[in-house]
């Protein structure tokens, strides 16, 4: 799915009327929160009051040897959550001519991989950087923000790698939203905001790609068609399980056997995020006990790999309801 989309606008476009007249309106409104200052730009007017989800950022300030001086950006806002016609329609609401051509300045393609825990990737994911010798090998490990959000990420802005927990994101959001809520107002829930289960497991993949590393297939809006046709997660690799054999009942005993193997099955059902906390409850404090003794059976097998080409392919699924929507 297409879930961040930044454009180039040059620095002759012609707005249309109506968020030409706002956008002037509030750079002079007194105490005005619809437009505010900038660092890079000369300002930055925020269009959903009049029915456009973006900031169009205002004016590249005088750079040494810039050739974008001048020039706008519009930072498209919840992407992820429009079809491309959505996303045409916006742009042809705020500017006065054809928008085929307006280039990408940066997008954010990414899978949901749903039941596959983030902890998976720990020690499976490598990202290949060509351009920088000391960006390729293993990612970064992290926990992003008050909310402790899973991430492990690769790379540099604007071109990233970010691999993270999706459903702790909502949840963090979740909590912002009801801090700002009205105390007469129903209770959110994670699945009414965002129509996930509470205990949900969704892994994102997202790949970052902006400033001069736009692939020239992708790089303007007309382009966008070519998406499914795109790997955005070439430069990852994936180790997937040792393929180790499973003990047998000769080896091991018909209990510990038996046991082993519904444990394993519990794990493929639940996935390893919800399966921890499921052995931690009912284990009386023993659920790294259990883990060791039974490691044999709760590794990774054959039968339970996520691959690139599962990636690619809940991408392109993904970004093709986008497009046809």
């Amino acid at each position: 799915m297409i879930d961040k989309l930044e454009l180039r606008l040059p620095r002759l476009t012609q707005f249309r009327s109506e968020p030409r007249e706002f956008m002037l309106e509030s750079r002079f409104f007194e105490n005005s929160t619809r437009t505010r200052t900038s660092g890079r730009y000369q300002w930055v007017t925020d269009l959903r009051p009049v029915g456009i989800d973006a900031l169009l950022h205002y004016g590249l300030k005088r750079g040494e040897n810039d050739p974008h001086e001048g020039e706008h950006k519009l930072e498209l806002l919840d992407t992820g959550e429009k079809s491309y016609n959505r996303l045409v329609a916006q742009l042809e609401a705020t500017v006065d001519g054809p928008v085929d051509d307006l280039d990408v300045m940066r997008i954010d393609l990414c899978a949901d991989l749903h039941g596959t825990p983030i902890e998976w990737f720990l020690d499976r994911a490598r990202v290949r950087f060509k351009r920088i010798a000391h960006e390729m090998g293993q990612v970064k490990y992290q926990r992003i923000g008050k909310a402790g959000i899973q991430t492990i990420s690769a790379g540099r802005r604007p071109n990233i790698v970010r691999i993270y927990d999706k459903v702790a994101e909502y949840k963090d959001q979740l909590r912002k939203m009801q801090r700002k809520r009205s105390p007469d107002a129903d209770d959110l829930s994670i699945e009414r905001e965002f129509g996930v289960a509470e205990d949900a497991v969704i892994t994102r993949v997202e790949r970052q790609f902006g400033g001069q590393r736009i692939p020239a297939t992708i790089d303007s809006v007309g382009r966008l068609t070519q998406l499914p046709d795109f790997n955005p997660f070439t430069n990852i690799e994936i180790s997937n399980g040792t393929d180790a054999k499973l003990p047998t009942i000769a080896e091991c005993g018909l209990d510990m056997w038996c046991t082993g193997m519904w444990l394993r099955e519990m794990l493929r059902k639940m996935g390893r995020q919800q399966f921890d906390r499921w052995l931690a409850a009912n284990s009386a404090g023993n659920s790294a006990r259990y883990r060791k003794r039974y490691a044999a059976f709760l590794q990774p097998g054959a039968d339970e790999t996520v691959t690139i080409q599962t990636i690619f392919e809940t991408y392109r699924e993904s970004v093709m309801k986008q497009l046809a929507a």
